[in-house]
């Protein structure tokens, strides 16, 4: 009985490591689910460890996809800034693939909205309202 109380303390340590060795979004520009009144000037994406970001797409409610001029990062690093174009009001999705250290792939997506027209020039982060 002791034996298995070790193996099975050991089991989930080794497994809470692994779990914590994956990097994860930690913050984003636009925050998920935000409302915006002005369009920032970048999507910025800030992880737990560093990464290279392998795909990153904007998506419209309407699900068109919407070209970004990222390429894929062959270094690794914590943030990504990448310029928005000009956005119509709506719902946005962001999409993003990145790879860890240990060749892991990780995804995951957040959502915003922009309240006003983003014909407006792109604001400041002091200038974002979030919701």
């Amino acid at each position: 009985m002791k034996l298995f109380k070790i193996i099975t303390i050991l089991s989930l340590l080794i497994v809470s490591t692994l779990a914590n060795a994956h990097s994860g979004l930690t913050n984003s520009v636009p925050e998920n689910g935000s409302t915006l009144n002005k369009l920032p000037e970048n999507v910025t994406l800030t992880f737990s460890m560093p990464v290279k970001l392998v795909k990153l797409q904007l998506i419209q409610a309407s699900k068109n996809t919407i070209k970004l001029i990222p390429k894929p990062s062959k270094k690794f690093a914590l943030t990504y800034s990448v310029p928005l174009p000009m956005l119509e009001s709506g719902s946005y999705k962001v999409k993003w693939v990145v790879m860890g250290k240990d060749a892991h792939k990780m995804k995951g997506d957040f959502t915003f909205t922009l309240a006003s027209s983003g014909d407006e020039k792109p604001s400041t982060d002091s200038d974002v309202n979030n919701n």
